[in-house]
């Protein structure tokens, strides 16, 4: 079986005016290429703008400053502004820039609406044939159907109002604030820190400007790139978390322009249109093919079986007379009874149909879904099968950081020399204060608390050392690290792994240099390092020694710890200047840093390991700290030290297409992956059948999201918007625990679907058995349309219901995940029905030949018919209301288990008998066709409903085949 995503553009298609990122958003990314902006086109555009535009997203600086575009001045002339005071405050020019380069919005498609979601079940045969029969039933049905499928669009259009969220932009010379959606090529944007930059871009002028890209959801602090003239590229989405001094930006691009978006489009230009199914569709297919492949033969059956007993007078009229008389040939008569037999065909068509299934589905799916959301577990389904395919994915791929770690950087260790020191009161007692204050004072001038690599040495400081940031106030800082202005350092630049400050105490007017960086990058610059066992003298710092502290590095690398260091000197006066030196430095000390595991992460895990999911992540981090963690949540176990399970990205791109099929199952940790490995991954598992979930926080993984069957994204700290966008379903707490207790919830909605099937399967296939063999046998039909229209309307409604609310229990899951390609219905399923069915059939025909002994008459008189009918109605309708308990659970024994929990199911099944009961004994029992039944005859129905307990219980030791027997029944693929 497979629950994927819907291709349908109304319920999986989000498009949103601007908030923090410029959306075009579509779960099913073939579908993007449908939405245009229609205010612009690649036509109307200049080839300048094209180039100005595949520049800024290849970053590429050497043809930003050729001949042709002349730098970011005649970037400017280009599009028409000026990068001092922005474009024209005009509306005329305005609205010309936004027809000529497009806007920051995006048409909404229509969502799906009431009407259009019942149109599908209004063109069904069994639906028309009900409105006909019973008007309650078809409205019932219809606006169950309707109301549950119009939801996810109503609880989508309800979230997708969003504020106008306002920026401010330079125009005229004049600054001004204006929603993100109304912004413009050439606009000068002015950046702050929280600020979202609003769309693709060039860096104008602003100091130490630090963003952390949609894309950047992984990178270690030391890997944010700071933007300045060498590196001038802004993209949509991204958070400026740092800087200062007036910092803005030239917009080059927006909306479908976008780097983001146009990614999403040649991603879906490459997608395959392979077709997905959903439960819903699976049900439908079914229901088609029992009416074609069952019901519809069946009822032409029993129409020829009985035409043959009425003229050779085998029939009898509901009075129990003889319904042909030879040589009567009177047309009236036998006309009257063709259309009886044609009615009993008919019946027939409408018994074997299982219409309510569909109905059942919805139910179940719309009441797990608010209750997941009522449990905090998740905050949207704005796919209409995110839920229950959840519940049978096969491989859970996720992402690391702030997933399965809390994206809260913690000091872990520190080495003042050549030896651990982890207690605040060893230090104190041991290092001298000469080297404690060189610490404090490197801590406070390089540190600044922008980044979660920075805060967790700030607050290791403050809590080991009593770091007094006054530091700060009793020096003056002459230069850092060759620049000129006075920004708080950062380890943000890809190229510079280290950081440095020229200060001179305001003490002793002595100057010093104090570096700040990775491990091996200071290691390279010193000479000598402070040993706490030394009294705070330098100890040389040779080769051998060098070597000891690359080991310690390499052991905290190892445990996936960030190794910082940092160093000291006096600066002596050089040609009338005082150098930023850079060598010859003083080791003051490293300290590891680690991103810690989630608690209960390791549980959480291996609950999913436990259900037959195969968890895997997808880091950028390096491969040996990759495995570290994995480790530590349970993703890696020494099962799997088999060769393969870790592996780089670039190695899995390697691979041949042969090679990724054969060895993708084996791999549990991808290290050094980039956003396209991701994506590889994704369709490789799917090309091998696997149902796949990707979890994942930035836009590093939104292709893999779109790519995946069900998208989960962070809420709350973790997720980026246009991750959350591009999701099914959304963690509120930005916890993999939470991904773990919405597989379970998802595997019961599914379970809670296959109950109503095998339900209601049951008594549509007992209903049909019944008829059929009762009007070919004895050419008389216990069981009239209007009995199992009544039937259909109380029982399966209440019995969608009953089902539907089944809550997940507390145990650990231990089960299969459902393949691909198995059907809906399995092997288990139709053992259960079967058993019930064959009890129903037997219990049924023993009422209607054994009824004069059971009702101790001589003869059938009108009256005796009409009371066996009704003790047949009775008994068959109270073989279903027990038969609910046996679809609690479908393969234990004890379908009482967590009974009293369940205290719906049992409201649900009361209202069911006592409608029955109040209904036919207080109101139908006045009409020709029912009796009153005795009480001793409702004894005997409450009885031979009972008995349908230990029939199920038996029937669960029946083994079965692996291989699904409607397989070979070709009633599913």
């Amino acid at each position: 079986m497979i629950a994927s995503k819907q291709t349908s553009a109304d319920s999986r298609t989000r498009i949103h005016s601007f908030s923090s990122f410029p959306t075009i958003i579509a779960c099913k990314p073939k579908k993007l290429k449908k939405f245009k902006n229609k205010n612009t086109t690649m036509d109307s555009m200049s080839t300048k703008h094209r180039k100005i535009m595949k520049v800024v997203k290849e970053k590429n600086l050497e043809q930003l400053n050729d001949k042709e575009l002349k730098g970011i001045e005649g970037v400017a002339t280009v599009l028409g502004t000026d990068t001092v005071k922005g474009i024209p405050d005009d509306e005329k020019k305005i609205d010309q820039q936004r027809k000529k380069f497009g806007s920051n919005t995006y048409k909404k498609p229509r969502p799906k609406g009431f009407f259009r979601a019942v149109w599908r079940p209004l063109q069904e045969f069994a639906i028309l044939n009900d409105f006909v029969n019973m008007l309650a039933a078809f409205i019932l049905f219809v606006a169950a159907y309707g109301i549950g499928s119009c939801m996810p669009s109503s609880a989508h259009k309800s979230k997708t109002i969003i504020s106008l969220d306002e920026i401010e932009v330079l125009r005229g010379g004049k600054s001004k604030k204006v929603s993100k959606s109304e912004i413009v090529v050439g606009d000068v944007v002015c950046l702050k820190i929280g600020d979202k930059v609003p769309a693709d871009g060039l860096f104008l002028r602003g100091n130490n400007l630090l963003l952390l890209e949609e894309g950047d959801g992984e990178i270690s602090d030391s890997d944010v790139p700071e933007v300045n003239a060498m590196n001038p590229f802004l993209f949509s989405g991204s958070q400026v978390v740092d800087g200062y001094g007036g910092c803005q930006m030239m917009v080059t691009s927006v909306g479908m322009k976008a780097k983001w978006c146009e990614m999403m489009r040649q991603h879906s230009c490459g997608s395959s249109d392979e077709e997905i199914v959903t439960v819903e569709d699976q049900v439908y297919e079914l229901t088609c093919s029992i009416r074609k492949k069952v019901g519809v033969p069946i009822a032409l059956l029993g129409f020829i079986a009985l035409l043959p007993r009425y003229f050779t007078g085998n029939t009898k009229s509901s009075e129990g007379n003889q319904e042909f008389v030879d040589g009567d040939i009177r047309v009236d008569v036998w006309a009257s009874s063709l259309l009886e037999f044609i009615g009993t065909a008919f019946t027939t068509v409408v018994v074997v149909i299982p219409e309510s299934l569909r109905l059942g589905v919805a139910l179940t799916t719309f009441y797990s879904k608010k209750r997941m959301m009522a449990d905090m577990e998740m905050v949207s389904d704005t796919s209409v099968s995110g839920c229950e395919t959840m519940g049978s994915v096969t491989t859970i791929r996720t992402s690391k950081t702030g997933i399965l770690t809390m994206n809260q950087m913690e000091v872990k260790e520190f080495y003042p020399g050549e030896h651990s020191v982890l207690e605040k009161e060893a230090y104190s007692i041991n290092a001298s204060t000469h080297v404690k204050n060189l610490l404090k004072e490197g801590i406070a001038l390089t540190t600044s608390p922008s980044t979660p690599t920075d805060k967790a040495i700030l607050s290791w400081a403050v809590r080991v050392l009593d770091i007094d940031m006054e530091v700060k106030s009793r020096c003056t800082v002459l230069r850092r690290d060759h620049r000129d202005d006075e920004a708080v350092l950062n380890l943000n630049s890809q190229k510079k792994k280290r950081s440095g400050v020229l200060m001179k105490r305001e003490v002793d007017n002595t100057v010093h240099v104090h570096w700040k960086g990775e491990a091996e990058a200071i290691l390279e610059m010193c000479s000598s390092y402070y040993d706490i066992s030394n009294s705070g003298n330098p100890i040389d710092l040779d080769d051998e020694q060098k070597v000891k502290f690359r080991r310690i590095v390499q052991h905290m690398t190892e445990r996936s710890l960030q190794c910082i260091a940092f160093a000291h000197n006096q600066v002596e006066l050089v040609d009338g200047r005082h150098p930023l030196k850079e060598d010859g430095l003083v080791l003051l000390g490293l300290v590891g840093i680690k991103d810690p595991c989630r608690p209960k992460m390791k549980e959480a895990v291996k609950d999913c390991q436990n259900a037959g999911v195969d968890v895997k992540m997808f880091t950028s981090d390096n491969i040996s700290s990759a495995e570290d963690i994995a480790r530590e949540c349970g993703i890696l176990l020494d099962i799997h030290d088999q060769e393969g399970a870790v592996i780089t990205g670039e190695a899995f791109r390697r691979y041949s297409e042969n090679e990724r099929m054969e060895k993708v199952d084996k791999i549990r940790v991808m290290a050094n992956s980039s956003p396209d490995d991701k994506l590889l991954m994704v369709k490789t598992l799917k090309k091998n059948d696997a149902i796949v979930a990707v979890s994942g926080n930035s836009t590093n993984d939104v292709l893999a999201l779109l790519e995946a069957d069900v998208g989960i994204s962070m809420g709350i700290k973790a997720g980026t918007d246009v991750a959350k966008k591009v999701s099914d379903i959304v963690i509120l707490d930005d916890d993999f625990a939470s991904v773990a207790r919405v597989l379970k919830s998802s595997i019961c909605i599914y379970n809670n679907m296959q109950k109503f099937i095998q339900f209601e399967l049951t008594l549509n296939l007992a209903a049909l058995a019944i008829i059929f063999i009762s009007a070919a046998c004895a050419g008389e039909i216990p069981l009239t349309s209007g009995y199992v229209l009544w039937l259909n309307l109380i029982v399966n409604t209440l019995a969608s219901l009953a089902l539907a609310t089944e809550r997940p229990t507390d145990e650990p899951i231990k089960r299969q995940p459902v393949g691909r390609k198995e059907p809906l219905i399995s092997n288990i399923m139709l053992r259960n029905l079967l058993a019930q069915v064959l009890y129903q059939i037997v219990v049924v025909f023993t009422l209607m030949f054994k009824a004069k002994s059971i009702l101790g008459v001589e003869t059938m008189t009108a009256n005796s018919i009409w009371k066996r009918n009704t003790l047949i109605f009775h008994a068959f309708l109270l073989c279903q209301v027990f038969n609910e308990f046996n679809a609690r659970n479908l393969e234990k024994k004890n379908v009482f288990k967590g009974l009293l929990r369940d205290r719906l199911f049992i409201v649900f099944i009361a209202i069911t008998i006592s409608v029955e009961v109040m209904f036919l004994e207080l109101l139908l029992n006045q009409n020709d066709y029912f009796e009153r039944l005795e009480l001793w005859q409702w004894g005997i129905c409450f009885g031979i409903g009972f008995v349908s307990w230990p029939i199920g219980c038996v029937a669960k030791c029946i083994p079965v085949p692996e291989k699904p027997v409607l397989c070979y029944l070709g009633l599913v693929n």
